[in-house]
């Protein structure tokens, strides 16, 4: 199973913008479009500076169609199913990863449909009928092709909103990994020295006392602060 971090557009303003005016995505990382309900989509790469591929998928999260897509064109790309989300990765990650024509997406944004069985009670003691017994429960579906997860970004975004401080690793330009750091709301996403979008969050590190400036990227892993028992 791959590991994908997505962002998610599922408003009509996310969905518009999409990855217009990047200039980078990180190698295992996409964005992932949510449409209210199944229906044929269309893409275009207009002010898009990244080659990208574009899976169409069902409301099961199975990929039903796989195309690649051009920097700065506008030719639209059309689904050619209806789909309830589309999701865009680097291109060439699909087949680097062995993800092709039905495989299965799973995990945040991913909002499948679960049939859910009834339970028949057994009938007893009529003459000439076997008794009935109760519907057995759905088989397992097997673990999915790709997990999506939130992006360090969103997930420093989801706490900045709710006030929570994060507890998190990082790994400097040189590979070395710091001791852990609380870092405390507002968080505040800058470009880096290359220009590239949102690739720097400012926020204030409680170990120094200060602010402090991390690439997105080269964040290893975050946590919420835990709540002392008692409070």
């Amino acid at each position: 199973m791959k590991n994908l971090f997505i962002e998610l557009a599922d408003t009509p303003i996310k969905r518009e913008c999409g990855l217009m005016n990047r200039k980078h995505l990180p190698n295992n990382q996409g964005m992932l479009f949510r449409f209210h309900s199944p229906s044929f989509a269309s893409f275009w790469m207009k002010d898009t500076y990244i080659p990208l591929d574009i899976a169409f998928l069902d409301d099961q999260g199975k990929i039903l169609q796989i195309e690649s897509m051009t920097p700065l064109s506008t030719r639209p790309t059309y689904s050619n199913y209806s789909c309830k989300y589309a999701l865009e990765v680097n291109h060439g990650w699909f087949d680097k990863n062995g993800i092709y024509v039905g495989s299965r997406i799973d995990g945040e944004g991913i909002k499948s449909y679960k049939k859910t069985a009834q339970i028949t009670p057994p009938v007893n003691n009529i003459p000439g009928v076997p008794n009935a017994q109760p519907n057995q429960p759905p088989a397992p579906q097997p673990a999915p092709d790709v997990m999506l997860n939130k992006t360090y970004k969103e997930r420093l975004e989801d706490a900045g909103i709710k006030g929570k401080k994060l507890l998190i690793i990082y790994q400097t330009k040189a590979g070395k990994t710091l001791p852990p750091k609380l870092i405390s709301p507002p968080f505040i996403f800058e470009k880096d020295e290359d220009g590239h979008h949102n690739s720097v969050v400012k926020a204030w590190d409680e170990s120094t006392g200060g602010w402090k400036s991390f690439l997105v990227d080269n964040i290893l892993s975050l946590e919420e602060q835990k709540e002392k028992e008692g409070k």
